[in-house]
């Protein structure tokens, strides 16, 4: 199978110098003589992965978005001022590394943040941007701060780029009510469940698996033995590429078990659906740059398949993927939010035939515009998936729109005025087991608290306290 990777992307960045990679002569590189304009979608995730995979603060790693956009605007150049190359425009004859190291994202995000987080312990007081200029001693030292605004975007965008996927069923004891699920995504790699009552999550959350799914991993939830348990799935990504999972007991998730050895590499968008409708949940990854190629691998029960492309053109760089059956036919399909201004937020679905997604069709012509967090799920009950969004700022306003089978109705309507604020994370998942997806926010800060809006079939009800404590900062909720 050829795939066009990350890790190729780089390789084919490199052609134009590949005389000069492992030449010691500065003379040998090219200034660069433009920088683009705009940054690459597929650096952002990396970089935003590689600090997640080192327990960055919110600083360190701010300190990187805005060290990369004044650097190369978040591209990987294979040019630069003298020895200079890659996001960070990392040098090597100062001890940075190879040229083809420094050329590869993985490693220069983590030689970046593995000095900033040096930096940052030892000056408390610094901001990001003198964290950036501690590590990259520029001879512009105010440049960093001066970024902040467009760095936060930034990062802003490779989040909603790693959470897009969320998509996938939480009902992890089989009751047929989803519960919450946290992976802390640190050293310790825990996993915590707080399982549904119906009318909330049970009071004390408790560790189902103590390492699974390292910083910097994709973690997702999925039945992919159809047994009616979810399971929890990772995502290496990186240049291995493995998938793992850890299957429910209804009381716990067994050690991790690798299922496939090549698949989501680099920054690749994973999802977790059924899409060929055996009642097993399979594997997706959205490669998400100028080809927007899909794979698929299903499972077996016990592992997944072989990679194959299911679709030669969806999503690319810059849209948001999902996952989901808009059909009601049993088999989920691919859904894609352009999240353009309003001119340009348009929803896309590839339907499945149980072998491959069809050709990407409109669904809708305005929703989920700009920087807008959308899901998708079930939430009048009818079996076929409808789309929601969520403001996530002032006005928390939630709108959805339903799935006739084939569009999503036309005129967005508001289900709830007051949901989700800015930096908490919106989910949907059927809380109290009536067949109607709700919406839940876990809060995260300094409160953790989580909150269900119960689907009415034609609104959500207010927001009601379900858990106090659950879903730090910087672990990944679902």
């Amino acid at each position: 199978m050829i795939r066009r990777t990350l890790t190729g992307l780089v390789l084919s960045g490199l052609a134009a110098v590949a005389a000069i990679v492992g030449v010691q002569a500065p003379a040998a590189y090219a200034a660069c003589t433009s920088i683009p304009a705009g940054h690459d979608p597929a650096v952002i995730v990396i970089v935003h992965r590689v600090g997640r995979s080192l327990n960055v603060t919110d600083k360190v790693m701010l300190s990187g978005f805005e060290a990369g956009w004044v650097e190369s605007h978040m591209n990987n150049l294979p040019c630069g001022d003298k020895s200079s190359l890659g996001v960070f425009q990392q040098r090597w004859d100062y001890g940075w590394g190879t040229p083809e190291q420094i050329m590869d994202p993985v490693y220069a995000s983590t030689q970046y943040f593995t000095r900033a987080i040096v930096c940052a312990r030892d000056n408390p007081g610094y901001r990001a941007g003198q964290v950036a200029q501690c590590v990259q001693r520029s001879g512009f030292p105010d440049r960093y701060d001066q970024v902040e605004t467009k760095a936060r975007s930034l990062m802003a965008e490779a989040r909603r780029a790693a959470e897009m996927t969320a998509a996938a069923s939480t009902d992890v004891n089989g009751d047929g009510r989803d519960d919450i699920v946290s992976f802390t995504q640190n050293a310790l790699a825990d996993v915590y469940v707080a399982p549904s009552t119906g009318s909330t999550f049970a009071g004390t959350s408790v560790k189902w698996n103590d390492f699974f799914a390292l910083g910097g991993e994709t973690a997702l939830t999925g039945d992919v033995n159809g047994d009616g348990r979810d399971d929890i799935v990772a995502f290496t990504h990186g240049s291995l590429g493995d998938v793992y999972v850890g299957l429910s007991t209804g009381t716990g998730f067994l050690g991790g078990a690798k299922w496939h050895d090549w698949f989501a590499p680099g920054a690749e968008l994973a999802a977790v659906g059924d899409v060929n409708g055996d009642g097993r949940d399979d594997i997706i990854t959205f490669t998400h740059n100028p080809a927007g190629d899909v794979y698929v691998a299903l499972s077996n029960g016990t592992s997944f398949g072989a990679g194959v492309k299911w679709h030669e053109f969806f999503a690319p760089a810059g849209e948001y993927p999902a996952v989901g059956d808009v059909n009601g036919d049993g088999r989920d399909d691919i859904i894609t939010f352009t999240q353009g201004p309003a001119t340009a937020a348009d929803v896309i679905v590839g339907l499945s035939n149980g072998t491959s997604f069809g050709p990407g069709l409109k669904w809708h012509d305005l929703f989920a515009v700009g920087a807008e967090l959308p899901r998708v799920g079930d939430v009048n009950g009818d079996g076929k998936d409808d789309i929601v969004t969520f403001t996530c700022n002032a006005d928390a306003d939630v709108y959805a729109a339903v799935s006739t089978g084939t569009g999503f109705t036309g005129t967005t309507v508001k289900w709830n005025d007051f949901f989700c604020t800015a930096g908490e994370f919106p989910f949907l998942g059927d809380a109290d087991g009536d067949g109607k997806d709700d919406i839940i926010v876990f809060t995260k800060g300094a409160l953790n608290d989580v909150y269900v809006g119960i689907s009415t079939g034609t609104g959500f009800l207010g927001g009601a306290k379900w858990h106090d404590f659950f879903g730090l900062t910087g672990e990944t909720t679902l």
